[in-house]
């Protein structure tokens, strides 16, 4: 199974428009709240996740990212339901397995079900508070008729190429500077007067 998908750094003026239409032609949207733990598991970006969302958690496992000439991500993902006391067993393998770990994500999701195996959602991610992101999501094994659903709903939905994010959000969040760090590079705007 492939995860096939197309991230948008949605200008927050254009929101409102965006949900109107979404919920005009899919209904209104399942909220969700998520966090991952996750990290790299080789040197080839392999990456294994624990999410937890609502009151559900997987473990998800995604080979590295293909990145077609429009921006279209395209990598492999098994998951695999975790119940009950299996979580903690879990936490522990991606801490065991993880050569680089990467910041917590902690989300809320909106997702409108567009078909079958596809969804757009609205993400809303704690770190980035002013910052919402798109996602169109297909999974399947045909590549081609994915993408193409991805353009098609990228038209439809007016979404401008413009605003594409390639980045995946472990990245996006390895990007963000600590407060530490902030301060290094402004020495002087912390400095206080007396």
């Amino acid at each position: 199974m492939f995860e096939i998908e197309k991230k948008y750094r949605l200008p927050p003026e254009q929101r409102p428009l965006l949900e109107k239409r979404l919920v005009e032609r899919y209904g209104a949207a399942r909220r969700l709240r998520e966090e991952d733990v996750h990290g790299f598991t080789s040197a080839q970006k392999h990456y294994l996740r624990l999410r937890t969302s609502g009151e559900s958690t997987k473990l998800i496992a995604k080979g590295p990212t293909q990145l077609s000439s429009d921006g279209i991500r395209i990598r492999p993902e098994y998951e695999v339901p975790i119940e009950g006391a299996a979580f903690e067993a879990a936490r522990h393998l991606v801490e065991l397995l993880t050569i680089e770990p990467l910041p917590a994500m902690r989300r809320t999701r909106s997702v409108w079900k567009i078909a079958e195996q596809a969804e757009i959602v609205i993400d809303d991610l704690d770190a980035l508070p002013d910052q919402p992101f798109v996602e169109l999501e297909v999974l399947g094994t045909d590549r081609e008729s994915a993408q193409a659903t991805i353009r098609s709903f990228e038209g439809e939905l007016g979404l401008d190429p413009a605003w594409q994010e390639v980045k995946s959000y472990a990245q996006i969040l390895v990007d963000i500077p600590s407060p530490s760090q902030e301060v290094a590079a402004n020495p002087q705007e912390n400095v206080m007067n007396d």
